[in-house]
């Protein structure tokens, strides 16, 4: 589990780097439970199924995507992410913050249209210089 924690962790920081946002989609759909034939503890495979899902939301709410799980109609989660990656605009700024120490930092973005809608990326992590 740890493993996966840190290798999840490293695919997050390096989407954000490289300013890449995660739809994840779990194509399973809508899960009741297992198959009937398999011998499997129905609540021990509901954790799993769980584990598996929240896997695939992390990785999309760190990366300013959204996660497509646990449902059968995809039209409009389809229809969102069509949305959210035709019309955009990319931000760029320099952090006034000197502090290395703090490797993790906050993002918040205001507009003042009140119709607007924004998404982005909740917080982005320091890139640790090469050779330390």
């Amino acid at each position: 589990f740890a493993d996966l924690m840190s290798d999840l962790a490293e695919v997050t920081r390096a989407a954000v780097r490289a300013n890449t946002t995660i739809y994840a989609i779990d194509p399973r759909g809508l899960v009741a439970g297992p198959d009937l034939d398999q011998k499997v503890d129905r609540m021990e495979f509901l954790d799993l199924v769980r584990n598996q899902q929240d896997t695939l939301r992390v990785l999309a709410d760190l990366t300013g995507g959204l996660a497509a799980v646990n449902q059968n109609d995809l039209t409009k989660t389809l229809r969102r992410i069509d949305e959210e990656t035709s019309d955009y605009y990319l931000i760029g700024y320099y952090s006034t913050n000197p502090d290395p120490t703090k490797k993790r930092r906050n993002i918040e973005v205001k507009v003042k249209r009140p119709d607007a809608t924004v998404w982005h990326r909740p917080s982005y992590t320091l890139r640790t210089p090469v050779g330390r």
